[in-house]
């Protein structure tokens, strides 16, 4: 069923659907690897993942959270904003649940769960719609929600995104020794440190569009994102999430100290995040990036999970989103 949508008040909770398939293989994983700088070696070593649990190489988690969101603005436009005026991706989670691998055809299944009406004095509700991405044997490997900032009906002109500053955190910095090993018990919350940056050019938004298939109109086509709230075109928010992930495996003491068993990474729990403020071709971005938490795993009490913070800054020091990266380690009884 087609809907059509033009502004808040046009969503009803409980429309769902499902999108087609798109099968996912090395060209992909590889491209994304290109894109983001994500060359955790799961993902590009084939000998080297071939002796973990995996058995071998697995795509990332992003890459298939993002191919989600291009599936959707395919089939199910309007819960992503495409061609929905003055709307804007603002937020997602995701649990990962299973791993995707290459040769893997998946489909998204999908929902409207809550449409918030926010402070009436705001612009925009917002639209929750939870997701479940289902591989060729019917397995659901990931789950999560999207959320979409949409203009309400008569609304004044004015942002339908965040607004408010936003604190820039402080994290500790950390001594450590490239021949020492790092234990669970070293893993201090309060600690992090920042990475180097990256600008985003064209040639970065034109592969990301064309690699997950998010071609909303906002981010490829000048003449409609002109007339925007926005004034011209942004940079797809998930784009900009995968690349911080990118930054902390390249740049982050955090993935690149040795450890002992009770802290080597046993899998990729989830990720969530609030896109705050739009980011535009030619910005440069960095990840501030700390340890929020540190507990034991309720399902298997010798492992730990790690809650790792992420701010994204611009040039400016403005924080253009926020979000978490949850990490199980090992065994910490070890």
């Amino acid at each position: 069923m087609i809907y059509k949508h033009s502004c808040f008040e046009d969503y009803r909770v409980g429309q769902q659907g499902r999108t087609g398939p798109r099968t996912v293989g090395e060209a992909e994983i590889v491209a994304f690897a290109s894109i983001t700088g994500d060359y955790n070696f799961l993902h590009v070593t084939t000998h080297e993942a071939g002796k973990t649990f995996y058995g071998g190489r697995i795509a990332h988690g992003l890459l298939g959270c993002s191919m989600a969101v291009g599936m959707l603005s395919l089939d199910a436009p309007h819960t992503i904003g495409r061609n929905v005026p003055d709307s804007y991706l603002s937020g997602f989670s995701i649990n990962y649940r299973s791993a995707l691998k290459s040769g893997d055809t998946i489909r998204v299944e999908w929902q409207i769960a809550h449409c918030e009406e926010n402070d009436p004095s705001l612009n925009f509700g917002t639209i929750e719609t939870k997701f479940r991405v289902i591989t060729q044997n019917d397995i659901a490997i990931y789950d999560g929600a999207f959320l979409l900032n949409v203009k309400r009906r008569g609304a004044k002109e004015g942002p339908i995104h965040d607004t408010s500053p936003q604190t820039l955190w402080q994290p500790s910095g950390v001594q450590w020794n490239e021949n020492s090993l790092f234990s669970i018990s070293d893993y201090k919350v309060g600690a992090g440190g920042i990475t180097c940056g990256r600008t985003i050019t064209e040639a970065d938004v034109v592969n990301f569009a064309g690699l997950t298939a998010d071609q909303s109109p906002i981010y490829v086509d000048e003449v409609f994102a002109s007339k925007t709230q926005f004034g011209g075109r942004i940079v797809p928010a998930m784009f900009v999430f995968d690349l911080s992930l990118g930054f902390w495996s390249r740049d982050g003491w955090i993935t690149r100290v040795k450890t002992d068993p009770s802290a080597q990474d046993i899998g990729h729990l989830g990720d969530n995040a609030r896109f705050l403020k739009p980011v535009r071709v030619g910005d440069t971005v960095r990840c501030i990036y700390m340890i929020k938490d540190v507990r034991q795993s309720k399902s298997n009490p010798s492992r730990c999970i790690v809650t790792y913070g992420f701010q994204i800054i611009n040039q400016n020091d403005e924080v253009v989103q926020d979000g978490e990266v949850l990490v199980i380690k090992g065994d910490a009884a070890s």
